[in-house]
């Protein structure tokens, strides 16, 4: 009998000799495909930014870029997009007809189906302030097989005929709809979720939230678990993945610095600055802890930027107080922070990060903030003015009107007190604002300025690599154990010939 040992590890392959990293880095050429959940090409979500400045970036050292986003017109007007062309695509039947526009900005293709004609077929249905509906129950049913949905089946068509004619190396995506498409990829292409919160995953106590792309169908986890890369924006996401995804395993890698702007960063003294700012202070992100405080302090003059977490009726709420302005989502940042004297972020559920609380730093704007999450880290080591929650447990509503009002989460009590403190703090001491706000500048811009921009496509290329290493293992190790089998049967097939001979 054959006699052998195997191992699961890799040496097997050293015969291949791939050559060292670094001139893999310098000689690759990147074909990248990436999926934006958020609509608009002027999005204020900071996951979207985050990945069209990792892809602009790629794009400027001669990769190829391609992103799938929804827009309308309106936004290839503001970009200044005058070379475009326009398609129809059906999805599903001919009644589904949407509009594709395709360009090129800032070096990266853009595939953008038309925003209106788009929902049409595939309506938001359920947000956070709305339970799941039939929509999302039927497509779940859709993610796991046991129920046809033809809109979602010429989507995917639609996503694998651009990553074909693309040639992609990699895809890179953070939905339940691509990662089912990613399960059914050719192993020529590298799959990649990239983790912007942790309502993204299908697993741990806040899978499955309404409005996050995502459900908690254990597919999702069987997929998730054999896809290349996993990609946790801060070190409390990966942490969050360790505790609640086995054997799911995620790489850290900070947002890229290019989302920050470019140094110098023009530094504020915005003592006396009109207010005192909170960002989309929605339910999530402490709406119950902005609305006490500028209730409790009418000298101070508070204001709310309003985005997708504020209900209808925070806002109302919100604009009784008459020591609060509510404020529109800006596009160019900088026509905020000059008016910004102290930034707000009293979140309640689990950050992945925290872009804006950097942001802020970035111009020397102290900020006070939440310690859930990958906040802290966002603090970039300025101990003060990061304050202890009780944080969002992941317990659903179950109250019609709460989940209209406030959500789908269960808001726990807070403690208002270290808040209105630490805000004094500053607001009542020009020395303590003006120390704290120096100590903010210098960390932050420390913070962005030691972060290497070579390291995602170092990372990405790594990740191809150990792809197609681990690709040659298992094709050898199939191959290995073929021939152990033939032979194997060929000594069987003798033995059962002698032993048979003897009998006769």
């Amino acid at each position: 009998m054959l006699v052998a040992t195997t191992t699961n590890s890799l040496p097997l392959t050293s015969k291949l000799c791939p050559p060292p990293k670094e001139s893999l880095i310098l000689s690759t050429v990147l074909r990248v495909f990436l999926i934006q959940t958020a609509s608009g090409l002027f999005s204020t979500s900071g996951g979207h930014r985050a990945n069209y400045y990792l892809l602009s970036s790629l794009a400027s050292k001669g990769h190829t870029c391609r992103s799938f986003v929804l827009c309308s017109k309106n936004d290839l007007l503001s970009a200044h997009v005058d070379n475009y062309t326009e398609e129809q695509y059906c999805f599903g039947n001919e009644k589904n007809k949407v509009r594709i526009y395709r360009f090129v900005w800032n070096g990266v293709e853009i595939v953008a189906p038309e925003h209106d004609d788009y929902i049409k077929v595939f309506p938001p249905g359920s947000s956070f302030s709305r339970p799941f509906d039939d929509l999302e129950k039927r497509k779940k049913r859709w993610m796991e097989n046991k129920e046809l949905f033809p809109e979602y089946d010429a989507y995917v068509n639609f996503i694998t005929n651009e990553l074909v004619s693309l040639h992609a190396t990699h895809f890179i995506f953070n939905d339940s709809v691509a990662l089912k498409i990613a399960s059914t990829l050719p192993s020529s292409i590298c799959r990649i979720f990239i983790c912007h919160a942790c309502e993204h995953l299908s697993f741990g106590p806040y899978a499955g939230v309404p409005g996050f792309c995502s459900t908690s169908s254990p597919f999702e986890y069987k997929w998730l678990k054999e896809i290349e890369g996993v990609w946790a924006v801060s070190r409390a996401v990966k942490e969050y993945i360790g505790t609640y995804g086995e054997e799911v395993r995620a790489t850290h890698l900070p947002l890229h610095p290019a989302i920050f702007g470019e140094v110098p960063f023009k530094k504020y003294c915005n003592f006396e600055a009109p207010y005192v700012v909170s960002i989309n202070p929605g339910s999530y992100k402490g709406y119950s802890i902005f609305k006490k405080l500028a209730e409790r302090n009418k000298d101070i003059r508070f204001a709310a930027v309003k985005s997708w977490n504020v209900s209808d009726y925070q806002l109302k709420e919100l604009k009784k107080i008459k020591n609060v302005k509510v404020l529109m989502p800006f596009k160019d940042m900088e026509k905020l922070w000059s008016q910004v004297k102290v930034l707000l972020v009293p979140s309640l559920w689990y950050e992945a990060f925290g872009l804006v609380v950097v942001e802020a730093m970035l111009h020397g704007i102290p900020v006070i903030c939440s310690d859930v999450g990958g906040l802290p880290e966002a603090k970039c080591g300025v101990s003060f003015g990061t304050i202890s929650v009780n944080i969002i447990t992941g317990e659903r509503e179950t109250d019609e009107l709460n989940i209209k009002n406030l959500g789908i989460y269960k808001i726990p009590p807070q403690n208002i007190e270290p808040w209105e403190q630490a805000l004094r703090y500053l607001i009542n001491e020009r020395d303590n604002y003006e120390r704290i706000s120096q100590e903010c500048y210098d960390k932050a811009n420390s913070f962005v300025q030691g972060i290497n921009p070579n390291i995602y496509e170092k990372w990405l290329i790594e990740l191809k690599q150990d792809q197609k290493l681990l690709l040659g293992y298992k094709l050898r190790s199939v191959d290995f154990h073929s021939k152990k089998d033939s032979i194997e049967t060929k000594e069987t097939n003798a033995i059962n010939r002698r032993t048979a001979s003897v009998i006769r």
